[in-house]
């Protein structure tokens, strides 16, 4: 019975020494220290739910409502005095150059947390995905590369992340500049550097901190910080309709915007 137990004991340390040997080369012939396999079995914050903007809040320079805050160059200027947005100080439904409103375009990543619909943060070990209730958008943010060195530009731009703590960090190249930051017409270029800090302050609030880095656009980095509130009701079907879009134009716009003819 001694000898048993013994045999037992010897047979649990050489498999207990033999699966150690494993993963250290596993590791090694990753190229991962061991250090990294302790991170990825760190707790992960959990950003699930369906959240939806808190308040009227728009994204603005310094997060304010006001534009001008961060000097915009010439070129921004020049964007900015020329849209015809639905919102915002300028705001009018009469030849309206918004992206969307006009071509049903893809919003841009910021401008998406302006409107009144919800998104959900689904977290998988190599990709998080935010999913946008208006118009079915999702982005892809991938947790195991690095950007590419010369990414195509794109709606959404090339999005990787990583984990700090309790906080989601989102960092965004690559984008293409037909989209605006927000409801009020503010434009961006293709050297916008967006970086997000999804954190979740409480079971019911979700923190977005955002900061832009635009050096075509703006002549210094801004920043803007949002929080969202979690709801109860699921996502519905809230698509971009460029049939619905003309109708609402020819059916509630020009009848209340084209001034009555002189008797």
């Amino acid at each position: 019975m001694r000898n048993r137990l013994t045999r037992l004991i010897i047979a649990l340390v050489a498999i207990h020494i033999f699966s150690s040997v494993l993963f250290a080369q596993a590791d090694a012939q990753s190229g991962r220290p061991n250090d990294q396999q302790a991170e990825r079995t760190a707790p992960v914050p959990d950003l699930s739910g369906f959240w939806t903007i808190q308040g009227r809040e728009q994204i603005g320079p310094q997060g304010s409502n006001r534009p001008g805050d961060v000097p915009m160059t010439a070129w921004a200027e020049a964007r900015y005095e020329a849209a015809r947005p639905p919102f915002g100080e300028k705001q009018t439904f009469v030849d309206t150059t918004d992206p969307v409103q006009k071509y049903c375009d893809p919003p841009g990543v910021t401008r998406l947390y302006n409107y009144p619909w919800q998104f959900a943060v689904l977290q998988t070990p190599d990709m998080v995905y935010i999913l946008f209730e208006f118009t079915r958008v999702w982005r892809s943010v991938a947790m195991d590369r690095d950007h590419p060195k010369d990414p195509d530009s794109t709606w959404l731009g090339d999005s990787i992340g990583g984990y700090e703590g309790e906080t989601l960090v989102v960092d965004t190249i690559g984008f293409n500049d037909k989209t605006w930051l927000d409801n009020a017409g503010h434009p961006h270029s293709d050297a916008l550097h967006l970086v997000e800090r999804l954190r979740r302050v409480n079971h019911d609030t979700l923190e977005v901190d955002l900061t832009f880095d635009d050096s075509k656009a703006f002549t210094r980095s801004w920043g803007a910080k949002l929080q969202f509130k979690r709801s109860s009701s699921p996502m519905g079907e809230t698509l971009c309709s460029m049939s619905e879009m003309e109708a609402f134009q020819k059916n509630v716009i020009k009848p209340t915007t084209t001034p009555p003819p002189r008797k």
